[in-house]
């Protein structure tokens, strides 16, 4: 799902922000409002349109202000991923060999503007996704919508696939997708108005039709969600405001949630707070969570140019990485060295022992190399962590004749260069998490080259072969345990032969709320504390 900062690195900054000032609405004073109060460390949102936010942290944000034809639930536990029908009356009703979904809209839900939502609001969510001018990574997500290739080739504005009946929006797909419902409840399909513009700039406060809308955003400073006066739905509205403050520093946050000035960071914590959070609060029992995620964290290689479009020296890098000492430094409870593209949790990993999760093998990495040297450069977040990771890469390539320039970035940053075709960089440090609980989420939306596009690309390997490619697609058209078989087989392969991403392991979510603060619960589907659920404490 999203790009996040390398789980096994994540890092908390902040600024003395926490007094930043929030209009009280008429009549009622800034004290008397419940504000939730929020920090991003150490980097910015870039985008809170549903179209091109594709961050972890930007989404979390999504969950309070989308609603969805189907969603995930409010609830503790592993439950939190189920899908239920949030919008629509049920689920899709499938036809036409399995290719056609209808969903019917129940009435009720309205914009933070008053006007109601239908299924033009989704329909409108297809047509953005899609158009040219938008650049949007959710594309890939809809191109087996009958017409998509049109509308991708501007040759359309809507799909033909994409009809509205009445209270019913009816999507036929040019081939059978077992894992269409999932991608349809991703926040790229969030409610929109219909006359929302298609900018490639992001429209970033539109109307939000879940419980909270984005009142204003402040690039560098800080974003504020609002209650919806005229949400028809069921979701909780525990806090009149949701305040967050981005680009702050990193022991400031800290300390600022401690002190009770700040109630979660959503970014992380300095590497060096986890073991003594564990020993003052101990782990999930009210202030400090600790909790697996499916997600990993990787270098990818960029195979556009440069020698890593040598499969071979790229097997060499996967061979030469200290997993155990990357893992080391995100500090206590980081998560577990790992060297495959699906994580544990997800259907169809087989572990298959292919690069060492333990001592680097220099022998085997110089034996590919076969005496080849050259020159790395390799972008990183600016945090401390993040530089120390450029670090310890410097050292585990210089051991086998490369030369590492590390160039550090802050996160929204980051994201936006790797994700520019032609942008020159060889490798990068970034994490993945689950967009949903299935392979096709993490090898073909993060490795096949026909989605590669000038702008925000989520195949930051840029990896574009043909014959993998073939793979994908066959493996994608299965069901059941064969889907899962093919996708296990294709993680292998794509692991042991051409190395496009060198995972480095699975993670944890590591957070710490404030003393102000309680109903703390973690959400499966979004990979954190539930921000909707969390309630002041009396």
């Amino acid at each position: 799902m999203r790009r996040i900062v390398s789980a096994l690195f994540f890092l908390v900054g902040a600024a003395l922000l926490a007094s930043a000032f929030v209009a009280a609405p008429e009549g009622r004073s800034a004290t008397e409002e419940r504000v939730l109060r929020l920090n991003v460390n150490s980097t910015d949102i870039t985008y809170l349109d549903p179209a091109l936010n594709y961050d972890a942290y930007g989404w979390r944000l999504e969950a309070a202000t989308c609603a969805m034809l189907l969603g995930y639930k409010d609830i503790p536990g592993r439950a939190s991923a189920r899908l239920y029908p949030e919008v629509a009356t049920g689920f899709p009703k499938v036809s036409g060999g399995g290719k056609t979904y209808t969903y019917t809209l129940r009435s009720g839900f309205r914009f933070s503007d008053g006007t109601p939502v239908t299924p033009a609001s989704y329909a409108r969510a297809i047509d953005r996704a899609l158009a040219p001018k938008m650049q949007s990574p959710a594309a890939t997500f809809f191109s087996d919508i009958v017409g998509a290739d049109k509308v991708l080739a501007g040759k359309a504005t809507r799909p033909a696939g994409v009809t509205v009946t009445g209270n019913r929006l009816t999507i036929r797909l040019t081939k059978v997708a077992p894992d269409f419902v999932s991608r349809m409840a991703m926040n790229f399909m969030c409610a929109i108005p219909p006359n929302l513009p298609i900018d490639p700039h992001g429209v970033n406060t539109p109307p939000g039709a879940g419980p909270y809308y984005v009142s204003s955003k402040n690039k560098g400073s800080q974003i504020v969600l609002r209650k919806n006066p005229y949400y028809g739905g069921k979701r909780q509205q525990n806090w009149d405001v949701i305040r967050v403050l981005v680009e702050v520093g990193e022991q400031a946050s800290y300390l600022q949630v401690r002190k009770g000035e700040a109630d979660l960071d959503l970014y992380t914590l300095p590497t060096a707070a986890h073991t003594q959070l564990t020993n003052e609060f101990g782990i999930n029992k009210g202030r400090y969570f600790v909790h697996p995620s499916n997600s990993i964290s990787y270098f990818a290689l960029n195979t556009s140019r440069g020698i890593f479009k040598d499969p071979k020296i790229r097997r060499a890098v996967a061979y030469a990485v200290d997993r155990p000492g990357l893992t080391r430094l995100g500090g206590l409870n980081a998560g577990t060295p790992n060297e495959q593209i699906l994580p544990a949790g997800i259907p169809g990993y087989r572990d298959a022992n292919i690069y060492p999760v333990g001592k680097p093998a220099i022998g085997k990495a110089r034996a590919l190399l076969g005496g080849t040297t050259g020159k790395v450069v390799m972008y990183t977040t600016n945090d401390q962590l993040g530089v120390n990771t450029g670090q310890m890469v410097q050292a585990n390539l210089k051991a086998i004749g490369l030369d590492v320039e590390v160039k550090p970035y802050t996160f929204a940053v980051l994201i936006d260069k790797t994700g520019t075709r032609g942008e020159p960089f060889d490798m990068y440090s970034i994490g993945w998490f689950a967009d949903y609980p299935d392979p096709y989420d993490f090898i073909n939306i993060l490795l096949d080259g026909r989605t590669i596009v000038a702008k925000n690309n989520i195949n930051t390997s840029y990896f574009n072969v043909p014959a993998y490619q073939k793979k994908m697609d066959a493996a994608a058209r299965l069901t059941g345990d064969a889907r899962y078989r093919a996708y296990g087989n294709l993680d292998i392969d794509i692991t042991r032969n051409q190395s496009p991403l060198v995972i480095t392991g699975n993670s944890n979510i590591r957070e710490f709320i404030s003393s102000k603060v309680g109903c703390a619960n973690y959400s499966y589907a979004w990979g954190g504390l539930n921000l909707v659920m969390l309630c002041p404490k009396r």
